[in-house]
């Protein structure tokens, strides 16, 4: 389960998580995701330690303790917001008992008063759960074998001794060492001191009752008696029946623990004893100098500090409470000094963890996962995401696995957190999460959903288009993108629009306001940018619901493609469009047959949607049927040029053959670009605001106001280039189609028409003809009308010759 897995295996627990309503603590659904998390962690763990190499390189112990770390921070995420999710829920009940004022004023055993002190206080019971998660994530230890047989080689050089021993114990009771100032056998001594280390090491681990059980086994009674001191005084005929855990059979624990702590603390101090027997002793009493003396880590000095503090609590609430016996005094024994001043909350300890004298404690403490779980501890996770969201908008991008890893944690504990009810800094929320879906755009793209969906409603629509904006896979790949964010509850209409607007918005500025006009090749390729553009039209026709939206934006860009000469890439992107892009509805909007008087709708289109502007559906076929037209002008080219030789007299049956179905070809190709120049473009007064059935003079709606500037530099352009193409059509064709030739010279009616304006448009100067194309125009006609008094005086030899001779050829082909 390498990094990808874990990245979309923890997405699947958020998904799990999201369409559940309120969490409920009492029924635990709450601790379900952070087990799923835990669990996660720790199965990550395992194959690296299972994964049946024997060597231990840098790298695979680094990854073993990362694990460990996130492993163990989740499970410390679950202890203690059950307990502050629970103390949450019980503030806000309004239905408090009063069994417990009776109770405060009744004595009680021991037990029974911190029972209550723990009920009474969260923050306590939040220390008990700490230092209970500091003892189960403790690291494995070697536990010493248990031996029969107390002090046996002690006892046996006691009884067989011929020589006297200076150095040797003469009697073998547990205080003979420290009485006799000598020493056990070597062999009891060893021993001795791999058992009070082992019996250190269970009480680090919370488990004393193994400790206990150790000393008896290997006959040192004794000692498991003066560990049972530790273990608080209960009497169940003293309890009340209310007092949660299980009840004893009999009385149990120690009514002097407070003597027994003062022993046990002069044990500790005692620097003759064995340091982890002075450890050991230190801990049950509540004493930081000596376990700290055995601390490896940043775990063992805070378990050290939150045990002490915990005793502290402990003690204070068995003096306060009233007791059913009179305790043995301690007063007059005095106390045995400590150079670790108190404390009352756990900050205090972090903070002195942080600045602590030892180099590798405070670079422990600095350690980005102690810094988290720190946070946690003393409940200031807010804080800490406060800190790390602005961390993250000032640090170097990185791509190790600890840094990604401790985001992805921070990540799901503040989703975690927010969902359980928690009050987090949204900003902070959004930030880091920004930043996660920022690593998965990289890795897995098909999981940003998941998270995008967890940002805030009006963050959710941006997030995921700048996302979209860095695709460009093929137009399925976007469009399962897209069908992702419905499926987690994201705005796909919004996003696809705000996508396609982004992509059109970053070369908006490269469209300059006089544009330069080049006309391109229809073969020519297209630029990146036009390319980029063109797929940017591909969000917003992703679905049949946004064509009316997506037809405005087609025609917004196919006319600045335009306005540049890029016939092509105008037809690239007309090209690019769904098959069914077209509406039928829309085509029968155009249809002036098909409009209700009554209502102003096709009779058959009552109930369906039509686009807003019904002009943009005229725009876009008119615009369409140019680049048809231009693109068919290069096919009719070609065909022309494809003319058989027919320079020999005498030609052969296979060479008439081809000249026939050339012709033919010829013929059919003229006519069919003849109609596509004169019906589909200039005949409809292309893009004419009369034609498009738009206002030629708009009020006060800036957008359209560019537009109609837009169209009428269109004209400008175009129709004086439709009218010289049309012009070469009949006039290269007139050797097939001999009538053409006396069509070309009708142009010049076609253009003196008054309804369609068309000689306005050749005077008018552009970018492209500063001096406008009506002197081009005229060169046309007078070509056109010279070849027909050409072709008149060969069909009439007996007429004087024509000045056509003295006509320079390239008259006609000026193009200005």
């Amino acid at each position: 389960m390498g990094a990808p897995d874990i990245i979309a295996r923890f997405a699947a627990v958020v998904d799990a998580h999201s369409g559940r309503e309120e969490m409920n603590v009492d029924n635990d659904i709450s601790l379900s995701q952070t087990r799923a998390y835990k669990q996660l962690a720790k199965q990550r763990l395992e194959e690296l330690e299972g994964d049946g190499f024997a060597a231990r390189g840098q790298q695979r112990q680094i990854s073993e303790a990362y694990w460990k770390a996130e492993s163990n921070t989740w499970e410390l995420v679950e202890r203690l917001y059950k307990l502050r999710a629970q103390a949450q829920a019980e503030a806000q009940d309004d239905d408090m008992s009063d069994g417990g004022s009776e109770r405060a004023l009744a004595a009680r055993t021991d037990h029974v008063a911190v029972q209550e002190l723990m009920g009474r206080s969260n923050e306590l019971t939040e220390y008990v759960e700490v230092r209970r998660w500091l003892e189960e994530t403790a690291p494995e230890f070697q536990a010493v074998e248990t031996r029969k047989g107390y002090l046996f080689y002690t006892r046996r050089s006691i009884a067989g001794r011929g020589v006297k021993d200076s150095r040797t114990v003469t009697e073998a009771d547990p205080d003979a060492p420290s009485r006799q100032r000598r020493e056990l056998a070597p062999e009891d001594a060893e021993y001795s001191a791999g058992l009070v280390r082992t019996l250190y090491e269970y009480v680090r681990r919370g488990r004393v009752n193994n400790a206990i059980e150790l000393c008896v086994e290997s006959d040192e009674a004794w000692r498991a008696a003066t560990l049972k001191g530790s273990l608080i005084w209960r009497d169940p005929e003293l309890e009340p029946s209310d007092i949660p855990g299980s009840r004893p059979p009999h009385t149990a624990g120690n009514i002097n623990r407070a003597l027994w702590k003062h022993a046990c603390a002069a044990l500790a101090a005692d620097e003759a004893n064995d340091a982890y027997e002075r450890a050991l002793y230190a801990a049950l009493s509540g004493r930081v100098d000596e376990v700290a003396l055995v601390c490896d880590g940043w775990d063992d000095y805070l378990w050290a500090h939150v045990n002490a503090l915990i005793e502290a609590h402990v003690d204070q609430a068995i003096a306060d409470s009233p007791l059913l016996y009179t305790p043995a005094q301690t007063a007059d024994l005095g106390n045995v000094p400590s150079r670790y001043a108190p404390v009352s909350h756990l900050s205090q300890v972090i903070d002195a963890l942080a600045s602590h004298d030892s180099p590798n404690l405070r670079h422990a403490a600095a350690d980005p996962f102690r810094r988290l779980q720190s946070a946690i501890i003393i409940d200031k996770f807010p804080a800490y995401l406060d800190d790390y969201a602005q961390h993250l908008s000032t640090a170097e991008p990185t791509d190790t696995d600890a840094d990604a890893g401790l985001l992805r944690v921070v990540v799901h504990i503040a989703l975690f957190l927010r969902r359980l009810g928690f009050a987090l800094p949204p900003d902070a929320v959004a930030a880091v999460l920004d930043v996660y879906i920022g690593l998965l755009t990289s890795e897995r793209r098909d999981l940003v959903a998941v998270y995008v969906a967890h940002l805030p409603p009006n963050c959710q629509t941006e997030a995921y288009a700048q996302f979209l904006c860095g695709i460009n896979d093929p137009a399925p790949v976007r469009v399962q993108l897209l069908v992702l964010a419905a499926t987690h509850g994201l705005d796909v209409d919004a996003i696809a629009k705000r996508t396609a607007q982004l992509v059109l918005e970053k070369y908006a500025a490269h469209w300059p306001s006089t544009a330069p006009y080049v006309l391109a090749e229809p073969i020519e390729p297209t630029s990146d940018a036009e390319s980029e553009q063109i797929r940017a039209i591909e969000w917003i026709t992703a679905f049949p619901r946004l064509y009316d939206y997506a037809l405005i934006e087609v025609c917004n860009l196919g006319r600045q493609l335009l306005l540049c000469g890029r016939t092509n890439a105008a037809a690239k992107l007309f090209n690019s469009l769904p098959d069914d892009f077209v509406q039928p509805e829309w085509v029968a909007k155009t249809k002036p047959d098909s409009v209700s008087p009554a209502s102003g709708t096709p009779d058959s289109f009552a109930n369906v949607s039509l686009p807003g502007d019904v002009s943009y559906v005229h725009e876009y076929i008119q615009m369409l049927s140019l680049c048809d037209a231009y693109h068919y002008y290069s096919t009719w080219a070609e065909v022309m040029c494809k003319r058989p030789a027919d320079s020999a007299s005498q030609l052969s049956s296979r060479m008439q053959a081809q000249c026939l179905e050339w012709k033919k070809t010829a013929v059919q190709t003229t006519n069919h670009a003849t109609f596509m120049f004169r019906n589909r473009l200039i005949d409809l007064d292309w893009l004419s605001p009369q034609a498009l059935g738009i206002a030629a003079n708009p009020s006060s709606d800036n957008s359209q106001t560019s537009r109609l500037e837009d169209l009428s530099r269109l004209r400008g352009l175009y129709i004086p280039e439709t009218v010289f193409r049309l012009h070469s059509i009949l006039f290269d064709s007139r050797s097939i189609l001999p009538q053409n030739i006396e069509q070309s010279l009708n142009l010049a009616q076609l253009v003196a028409d008054e309804s369609l304006g068309i000689y306005h448009q050749l005077a008018k100067s552009n970018v492209a003809y500063p001096r406008g194309r009506l002197t081009a125009f005229l060169g046309l006609m007078r070509r056109s009308a010279f070849e027909i008094l050409r072709i008149q005086q060969l069909s009439q030899p007996d007429k004087p010759p024509l000045l056509a001779d003295s006509t320079p050829a390239s008259v006609g082909r000026t193009t200005a």
